[in-house]
């Protein structure tokens, strides 16, 4: 329209030396008129994301506005008042205070267009990185991470336990390795954590990384010490060969006292990769699924889940629930009456009954991970929420899907900060590991 406006005047002398009758000039101009002062339609992205975003006002299938709330007082008394950028402007006559057609949506005071957020979802979901959305849509990475995580904040509260289970359930703990690679505060590691970042750094630049920090270089020297010493005495325990061993490898840390086996775990780096043993450095999430499509998937603790941690899923009285051998779900299950099948230690079935469904879901939570080349710790709910809409919506395209999550985005009391992101709490029980 603006690019019609401005070519208007020109329009007018090439009509003046065409070769056109009087009448035909008129008409012309009449219907250069009418073209000008028409309205623009909504695309069809846009009239389904304002049909979607009913919060604070209804939009109705002319695309004129049935009333207009006022988002700052109530108020439905409110006129129109101009343009900016292209938009509709109102005015409230009760609070005298102005606002946009966008007021209440998810595009509100956000630098993305309307076509663009309902591209970034499509993206999101299809499980693009912010480096590719960020190229596609022309925005900045950091602008991409961050409504990723508006996305994620939003489906979690979404999706926190709201299946029933009615038949068979199975349920297991999935781990996922404690990270904070968001943590960019040496003093995080230092000092609470009392090591050094798991970074491939050459000795002479942790040399420097210690120093910096007001640090004397004796606390490098003891950290190196004690990291090779810890190891040693570990592996007078268990031999290199057999660290791949869950079992022997459970069996040698019984032996130890408590105090040397969480500083053998803390400490313990190149060689805690490689164990397949369950310690504090790894993050529980306790799954659940059955064959009707039901799922629940939270973040628990470090470590082995214990009795009192554990969440219940919505069970029934008639709901069979599978697990394995470990105590806290018969500790769980008799406190709330639920009939449990578990699956002895070492075998894969008993009397008819496995754990196939959970072990599959728990290996696409580790694909669809995967393709995030790590995640935090403090961000590992948020994913999973995300993973969690995508295993019960993957048979609904991606655009559907989009609107969805839109409306959900524009039903929010309030717009989450970015600051919320920055200093977003650990959702589950540390046990003690940052003292």
């Amino acid at each position: 329209m603006a690019d019609f406006n401005s070519n208007f005047t020109e329009i007018q002398k090439q009509i003046g030396i065409a070769d056109l009758t009087d009448e035909q000039i008129q008409e012309l101009m009449t219907a250069l008129q009418t073209k000008r002062s028409a309205k623009s339609k909504l695309t069809k992205e846009e009239k389904v994301f304002y049909q979607c975003c009913r919060e604070r006002r209804s939009f109705s299938v002319n695309q004129d506005l049935d009333t207009v709330v006022c988002p700052h007082c109530g108020s439905v008394k409110a006129i129109k008042n101009g343009t900016r950028n292209g938009r509709q402007r109102y005015l409230c006559k009760d609070c005298k205070k102005t606002f946009g057609d966008t007021n209440g949506t998810v595009a509100f005071r956000s630098k993305m267009s309307i076509g663009k957020w309902i591209e970034f979802i499509k993206l999101t979901l299809q499980g693009e990185s912010c480096r590719t959305i960020a190229k596609e849509l022309g925005i900045n990475k950091y602008t991409a991470l961050q409504n990723r995580h508006r996305v994620c904040a939003v489906l979690l509260q979404f999706v926190s336990n709201q299946d029933d289970f009615k038949s068979l359930a199975e349920s297991d703990e999935y781990y996922y390795p404690l990270s904070f690679k968001d943590v960019k505060d040496p003093m995080f590691f230092l000092v609470r954590l009392g090591r050094m970042p798991y970074t491939h750094r050459s000795y002479w630049k942790n040399i420097k990384y210690v120093e910096k920090q007001g640090f004397y270089i004796d606390f490098l020297h003891n950290y190196i010490k004690n990291e090779e010493q810890n190891k040693v005495e570990l592996l007078n325990y268990v031999e290199l060969g057999d660290l791949k061993s869950q079992e022997r490898f459970s069996n040698a840390l019984n032996g130890m006292d408590t105090e040397k086996i969480i500083q053998v775990l803390k400490t313990l780096n190149e060689h805690q990769k490689k164990k397949r043993g369950i310690s504090n450095q790894q993050v529980c999430c306790l799954s659940c699924v059955d064959t009707n499509n039901n799922r629940f998937l939270q973040t628990v603790c470090v470590g082995r889940i214990q009795p009192t941690q554990a969440p219940v899923p919505h069970f029934s009285e008639d709901t069979i629930l599978v697990t394995d051998s470990h105590r806290a779900y018969k500790t769980v299950a008799n406190k709330h009456k639920i009939l449990l099948k578990q699956i002895p230690s070492g075998k894969h079935t008993s009397g008819g009954y496995h754990l196939g469904h959970i072990n599959s879901y728990h290996h696409n939570i580790s694909d669809f991970i995967y393709l995030y080349h790590g995640v935090s710790s403090k961000f590992l709910d948020y994913y999973l929420a995300l993973f969690y809409w995508i295993e019960k919506n993957k048979d609904r395209p991606y655009l559907e899907q989009a609107y969805d999550i839109i409306t959900l985005l524009s039903n929010q009391a309030r717009k989450i900060p970015l600051a919320h992101f920055k200093y977003k709490p650990i959702s589950f029980d540390l046990k003690g590991i940052l003292g």
